[in-house]
């Protein structure tokens, strides 16, 4: 009877290593897209946080075209990997970067109906930008190359006229190139010009101003075999 014992048991000689490589080869995997799941979570955290201080900073008065305050905005992503190149001064597009990050700061602005003071002033018949958001203020820092893998969700008043300072001196009112361009422009509106009885939002009234601080980071670190981390992206309005 032992020697049968032992005879089956000869058999089953290396059965438990086949179950675990099956094992593993079901598991392990998911493992790996958990960790790096885990790890693009983490970072968009960081990012929401670093996009809610240059928020704060900026409704307080931070000038973000100047070159000190980018700085600033580099030392709150340590980690992340946002380049701003030596320089001084003021400078409203500062993106000719490399790097992995960049963010948007801007001050937009809601242009009510005709019959409003906005357009009022102007003369109705030349309020272009009637039941519009336009930029005020737009400035961009870092590596610019990553606005095609993820715009700002306002996207960029590229035929403005800006100074260095990043403040559009178009007529926000009568020109077309103030505008927040389509289709940003409809997701935007359909964000704050809304009424719900849930949160007791109330659409914004003529010429009332959004203060807007947004990053993007991407992971390409974040890798293990066929999982790679996305980018990440936080906005904060104000």
């Amino acid at each position: 009877m032992k020697f049968l014992k032992r005879r089956g048991a000869a058999r089953q000689r290396g059965h438990e290593i086949l179950e675990f490589a099956l094992v593993a080869f079901l598991f392990i995997p998911l493992l790996l897209g958990t960790f790096v799941t885990g790890m693009n979570v983490i970072r968009s955290i960081q990012a929401n946080h670093i996009a809610r201080d240059l928020a704060d900073m900026y409704i307080h008065g931070g000038d973000f075209s100047d070159h000190g305050m980018q700085v600033v905005a580099q030392r709150l992503a340590t980690g992340m990997d946002l380049q701003i190149a030596n320089g001084s001064g003021s400078q409203a597009d500062n993106i000719n970067n490399g790097g992995r990050g960049i963010v948007w700061i801007s001050k937009i602005m809601w242009v009510g109906t005709t019959l409003e003071p906005n357009c009022q002033a102007a003369l109705p018949s030349f309020c272009t930008n009637a039941n519009k958001f336009v930029f005020l203020e737009r400035i961009r820092f870092g590596n610019g190359s990553l606005e095609s893998e993820r715009p700002s969700s306002l996207g960029h008043p590229a035929a403005a006229t800006r100074s260095v300072y990043g403040i559009v001196t178009d007529n926000t009112v009568t020109s077309s190139n103030a505008a927040v361009p389509e289709p940003f422009q409809t997701s935007v509106r359909n964000l704050w010009q809304s009424t719900s009885t849930t949160t007791g939002q109330q659409p914004l009234s003529d010429g009332q101003v959004v203060y807007v601080a947004e990053v993007y980071f991407q992971s390409p670190d974040l890798q293990l075999g066929s999982f790679q981390g996305r980018g990440v992206f936080a906005g904060w309005f104000y």
